[in-house]
């Protein structure tokens, strides 16, 4: 029998990985399910070769904006009565994809020979993750399955508007930054060399801000090769570090203290855990595995690791919001909520209202942060231009001493 690798959360939540024999993939996944485990992957373990069928998937990535798509055409067709297998020939055909594409052609395969969706869904866990797979198989014990693909097209929908919304905050820095950029390297190869030769034909003493941009442009025109490893030894011990847990989870947490964008970050990763944490309890799932789900998803490892801190606290025996009152990323507003929410037995409810509330808020900080970025940037580029053009006219506008020199 051929030997697979899986990933699955057990009873407690928790990652497990390991290797087992089986006749299939599906008949692994089905084992796995019915000992009370959740299968995140299982895949026939790789034999030292490249899976050529598979190699596209590898440089593609699968938008939010896409999930989105397919989820809410989904939803419409099953609303409508339509067969699962019927759903996912129509629904791949009509997704750009190719390896989403794929992960619907298998899926369909998986589904017709007899796995339920979730398991079918969760052999991929690159296109439909933790969250999505988890909410889908709570929704198929509980037979609400229909509920459940509403649930997440909401959920999707503010997924991708947050993420649009970050793109735009971030959208006009970056163009400033990369326009800036331009025009220095342009100064520094082209214009700064004729004003060099320009002066040493006068063989004159140069101010030191003059010499000092020389020098600068003269090694990043003869070095320019220096500059591009440089700068590419730091992205890559920069993403080497991130990639590491001490490193991720320390330059998570310093996103929340960055001036300016700290609040925003803030903001997004309460909406996130509000928007997520009432879909997948609405859904049914029980709240110490809503939680760890929650952790999984997030994309920052320091509001992850304070997400799981308020599961062990619960467990323990403490209310959710007393848990998050011990945390230290929670707003009052959130805490607060929470706790109306467990007192009036509306807690999916009011915690979509107060993530519906930092929807709100996000937008509203992001038109803030364009207003104040504008002035910002002007000001540095106005700093900038002004240092460069006093390095390069000084020396111009003391001409009568360089000529009176030669």
């Amino acid at each position: 029998m051929p030997l697979y690798s899986y990933k699955v959360r057990d009873k407690k939540g928790e990652l497990v990985s390991g290797e087992a024999e089986s006749t299939s993939a599906r008949d692994l996944s089905e084992s796995l399910f019915s000992g009370g485990m959740i299968p995140i992957s299982v895949r026939e373990a790789k034999k030292g070769g490249i899976n050529i069928e598979n190699i596209g998937d590898i440089f593609q990535r699968v938008k939010t904006e896409e999930i989105m798509i397919f989820t809410r055409q989904f939803f419409t067709l099953f609303k409508a009565g339509i067969s699962m297998d019927t759903i996912l020939a129509a629904v791949s055909k009509q997704i750009s994809s190719r390896a989403m594409q794929n992960a619907l052609e298998k899926t369909r395969k998986d589904v017709a020979e007899g796995a339920s969706l979730s398991q079918a869904f969760a052999r991929h866990p690159k296109v439909f993750d933790e969250m999505y797979v988890s909410m889908l198989a709570a929704g198929e014990e509980g037979g609400i399955l229909e509920q459940v693909l509403q649930e997440l097209v909401v959920l999707l929908e503010k997924e991708d508007e947050i993420k649009r919304n970050v793109k735009s905050a971030t959208l006009y820095p970056k163009i400033v930054v990369f326009v800036l950029v331009g025009a220095v390297t342009v100064l520094m190869t082209f214009v700064v060399p004729k004003f060099s030769k320009f002066y040493a034909h006068y063989g004159a003493d140069l101010p030191i801000p003059t010499q000092i941009l020389i020098g600068t442009s003269n090694f990043v025109r003869n070095y320019w090769y220096v500059v591009i490893l440089i700068i590419a030894a730091i992205v890559y011990m920069y993403k080497r570090y991130y990639k590491t847990q001490a490193g991720k989870l320390k330059i998570d947490r310093l996103r929340f203290k960055v001036p300016v964008f700290g609040p925003l970050t803030t903001k997004i990763a309460n909406a996130r855990f509000g928007h997520i944490l009432s879909a997948l309890y609405k859904s049914g799932l029980p709240m110490p595995r809503s939680l760890e789900v929650v952790a999984n998803v997030i994309d920052n490892a320091a509001f992850a690791l304070e997400v799981r801190k308020i599961k062990d606290r619960i467990q323990k025996g403490s209310l959710l919001s007393d848990a998050m009152a011990g945390g230290v990323f929670f707003s009052p507003v959130m805490i607060e909520t929470t706790a109306v929410g467990e007192r009036t037995g509306s807690l999916d409810e009011m915690l979509n209202a107060v993530a519906t509330h930092y929807d709100l808020e996000i937008g509203h900080t992001i038109k803030n942060l364009t207003t104040l970025l504008e002035p910002i940037l002007l000001i540095g580029i106005f700093a900038m231009v002004t240092i460069l053009a006093l390095s390069i006219f000084l020396p111009i506008w003391n001409m009568s001493s360089i000529v009176s020199g030669k």
